[in-house]
């Protein structure tokens, strides 16, 4: 039962099913993640809980649990684990695999360069998870590198299921009619709000890749530090020929060029399949003895640190994902924040590697602005785009 008046209060030493709460790792506009014990197992798991101030919203309570669902019913050693879902009182909750190495972005951040082997490793596993995750008919629609998690032994895990949408049900896990991902690793059928499928994951984690090799995603200006609209970026996506990685990285192997670059494809009927991609890379990755680097206890400290004082209101970006929304009738457009991967900024969702874009998407226009002036430059940028794509 729920105390009047209010949710069930949350607290160190909170029994939600079998786990004790010991600490907060995180919170976003979304929910908060906790680290959380099972006494009886001797297991240690990150438990997500909606946000207090959802629990009236249907929608996004089926969301929630939907995603717990999708992830559930996948199995893979690449792919984050769901323990259990359920409601604590009026909230609800699942608990998954706490990854205690940090994620790619954050290896980058401490690393400064990753080399070709450790990047072809840290692929093959994602394209390895990814296509077991499109054979159960799901495409993730958002991978990037804040989205593959690191376990204590190295083993990649691809997380944030948040975005997800299965092709059985042709129902996306974010509701209908949504444009969605993050900038700088959105493929361009997905920009348009084409259909998608596994094709859209390998754009994704091509620039994924780019990012780990080269130190900034496929389309930022050479330096990275410019601000760049989301307008931008996309359109780069759209029209902008695929970047040399050679320019970068001169001497890069051969073979994890092609493969990098095919992954890119402007067309998805160009680009290889998440199972081709993961046999290529994963080759690259012996030849080259790709060992995947751990974080230092102090990198990880810090980035713990940071997720416990810092929420996604308040972290700072440089660029600002989209979510577009076609209504019936005339185009409409609603813009909101998903989670930045600025240069060599880390984008976590607290120790558990779930750094969850929708469950932390917050507007892009503040509330104090008057709705009307968020309508028409909704509506601006909406047109803008279809005035580049005619163009």
């Amino acid at each position: 039962m729920s105390p009047p008046g209010g949710s069930t209060p949350i607290t160190p030493g909170t029994m939600i099913g079998r786990y004790r709460l010991e600490r907060r790792l995180g919170a976003g506009a979304m929910g908060e993640v906790f680290l959380g014990i099972d006494d009886g197992l001797g297991r240690r798991a990150a438990l997500k809980l909606l946000g207090k101030q959802h629990l009236k919203n249907d929608t996004l309570r089926e969301r929630f649990l939907r995603e717990a669902r999708a992830i559930a019913r996948l199995a893979h050693p690449n792919l984050i684990i769901i323990f259990e879902a359920g409601e604590h009182g009026d909230r609800p909750y699942y608990a998954m695999e706490l990854l205690e190495g940090g994620d790619t972005m954050q290896l980058l951040s401490e690393q400064r360069v990753l080399t070709p082997g450790v990047v072809a490793s840290i692929g093959a596993q994602a394209a390895g998870g990814l296509a077991e995750a499109e054979r159960g008919g799901i495409t993730h629609r958002d991978v990037k590198p804040s989205n593959l998690g690191i376990t204590g032994r190295g083993v990649i895990k691809v997380t944030d299921f948040g975005l997800a949408k299965s092709s059985a049900r042709e129902q996306s896990l974010t509701g209908k009619g949504l444009v969605v991902g993050t900038a700088d690793y959105i493929a361009p059928e997905q920009a348009r709000g084409d259909k998608l499928d596994g094709r859209t994951d390998v754009y994704s984690l091509g620039c994924t890749l780019y990012h780990l090799l080269a130190g900034r995603p496929p389309y930022r200006r050479d330096d990275g530090s410019a601000v760049q609209s989301y307008m931008d970026v996309i359109y780069e996506h759209l029209r902008s020929p695929v970047p040399d990685i050679r320019a970068v990285l001169p001497d890069i192997d051969g073979r994890l060029y092609d493969l990098l670059t095919s992954s890119m494809a402007k067309s998805p009927d160009d680009r290889p399949t998440l199972d081709h991609l993961a046999a290529g890379l994963q080759a690259v990755a012996g030849r080259l003895r790709g060992e995947i680097p751990r974080l230092s206890k102090r990198a990880l400290a810090s980035a713990a640190d940071l997720e416990n004082k810092t929420t996604a209101v308040d972290r700072p970006a440089r660029i600002r994902p989209v979510v577009t929304t076609v209504a019936d009738g005339p185009m409409s457009a609603r813009l909101v924040d998903s989670e930045p991967e600025p240069g060599s900024e880390a984008d976590s969702d607290g120790a558990s590697g779930d750094s969850d874009s929708i469950d932390r998407a917050v507007r892009r226009f503040s509330p104090r602005w008057p709705r009307a002036v968020v309508a028409v430059a909704a509506l601006a940028a909406a047109l803008l785009l279809v005035a580049r794509l005619l163009g």
